[in-house]
């Protein structure tokens, strides 16, 4: 198994990816050399790895206490689930991406389930989406809850990403996180919404769609 592949957030799941690639004296990418790995067909251009810390990981969309890292029936409906809302929240301002990445910073760039960004999708034939074009990301959580929470939550709110949507399939919730402290890395609003509950997103400019929380969980 390649470096690349190691389910380091299984194996570690307390120790942030960073302490990890030191400890191990792996070689940390930026954003640049991870598209440059796509493009020579080093790495596949399937979205079924994202860039975090500095660290080629492996996606983990599967289910707690399976081996398999595919998508799982409960992840997959979900993401099915969000795919749908594009009609409601795409416009000539917005549009929502599924699972494809947004840049945070050097050395972060995830790929979100689910994000909306600014603008439309021809905005970004040449360049992909940074936090400053994304009002909110969405993760959806079963084995990759470790991961979403103490690897990709500090990045987003450190990039300023204004909201944070994290479905919880383990306790069937969404959290909605907002109020990013870029120098904490930290959201200092955080509200969790079961089923019958309603929530809202965040789609910029001031505009909000609110649905109920049924609509996104399995």
């Amino acid at each position: 198994m390649s470096v690349a592949a190691w389910p380091l957030s299984r194996v570690l799941p307390h120790i942030p990816l960073g302490a990890v690639a030191d400890s191990l004296m792996m070689y940390r990418f930026n954003v640049d050399q991870y598209l440059q790995m796509i493009d020579a067909g080093i790495l596949p251009e399937d979205g079924s790895y994202e860039l975090l810390n500095g660290v080629i990981l492996k996606k983990d969309n599967g289910t707690l206490g399976d081996d398999d890292m595919g998508h799982k029936p409960p992840h997959a409906l979900v993401v099915t689930l969000l795919s749908v809302l594009i009609a409601r929240i795409n416009g000539p301002n917005r549009h929502l991406r599924i699972q494809l990445p947004v840049v945070l910073s050097n050395g972060d760039a995830p790929e979100p389930d689910g994000s909306i960004v600014r603008g439309t999708p021809r905005d970004y034939s040449d360049r992909l989406p940074t936090a400053g074009d994304t009002f909110c990301v969405i993760e959806v959580a079963h084995s990759s809850l470790e991961r979403d929470k103490g690897e990709k939550m500090p990045a987003y709110a450190a990039a300023g990403i204004p909201q944070y949507v994290l479905i919880n399939l383990r306790n069937n919730s969404i959290e909605l996180h907002s109020r990013p402290d870029k120098l904490t890395g930290e959201y200092e609003s955080k509200e969790i919404h079961e089923l019958g509950d309603f929530i809202s997103i965040n789609l910029g400019d001031g505009e909000t769609l609110d649905l109920p929380a049924a609509e996104l969980l399995p």
